[in-house]
């Protein structure tokens, strides 16, 4: 095994000086793993909620909105029959949408439910979160969560990284816009997320006068399929820039 390369001591004091100005701000407690969501909320993560006949029972499924199914429609998927008799538009009485998380074969992944008046539940899909999330922050054009997206499993974690690195600001001398960014994401973390982590390093600007910066989310997957905090997540990364 080759041996690790010894770090001198300017980079031991280095490491240790971002170290040490790195502030976070962070919240524990159990990661939430199922969360009750409204039909607009499937629209927004790109799927219709159809009501038809599935290999000739009656049935509540989903399909891509890029499909463009419409009442009448009989197609095939992964070798069962469908067929449309309506798109729905909302919920019947007493029905509920559920979406769960876990992590299953070292990756996270999501699954939604039909959960019918009656309590009887139907899968509607099975998806690996982070294909589920990338798709919908496509869907929805936000750019930031896409590039700053790293991995996701029952949390999700962000990596926002601008300019250089080099020394590490004291919290005394962050700017405005870093104060105010550490405020926003214990807020966020607090009122809105539940659990989480948030984390800033500030080397300050480049010779163009552009901030030099890292940001890190992680942040409970479920909660992200909520159009809101998502939405929310995407204007304070780029309030950064």
């Amino acid at each position: 095994m080759k041996k690790a390369k010894k770090l001198t001591a300017e980079e031991l004091a280095a490491k240790h000086q971002v170290a040490v100005n790195t502030f976070v701000r962070e919240v524990w407690g159990e990661i939430p793993r199922e969360l009750e969501v409204k039909l607009k909320s499937l629209k927004a993560w790109g799927f219709d909620l159809i009501a038809g006949l599935r290999e000739g029972e009656p049935a509540v499924f989903v399909a891509d909105q890029e499909a463009g199914r419409l009442p009448g429609d009989v197609y095939e998927e992964r070798g069962e029959r469908f067929e449309v008799k309506e798109i729905m538009e909302k919920l019947p009485r007493g029905a509920r949408l559920l979406v769960r998380v876990s992590n299953e074969e070292r990756r996270g992944v999501a699954r939604l439910y039909y959960r019918s008046a009656t309590g009887e539940e139907t899968e509607l899909f099975a998806l690996p979160a982070a294909e589920l999330l990338l798709a919908y922050f496509k869907k929805r054009g936000w750019g930031k969560l896409l590039e700053a997206f790293h991995s996701s499993g029952l949390t999700t974690e962000f990596i926002q990284s601008r300019g250089t690195s080099g020394k590490a600001w004291s919290f005394e001398a962050l700017p405005p816009k870093m104060r105010r960014a550490l405020r926003e994401g214990a807020d966020t973390i607090k009122k809105r997320a539940g659990v989480g982590r948030f984390t800033l390093v500030y080397f300050g600007k480049n010779k163009d006068g552009d901030d030099r910066y890292t940001v890190t989310w992680l942040l409970p997957t479920i909660r992200l399929l909520d159009v809101s905090l998502a939405e929310h997540v995407e204007g304070l990364l780029a309030a950064l820039d």
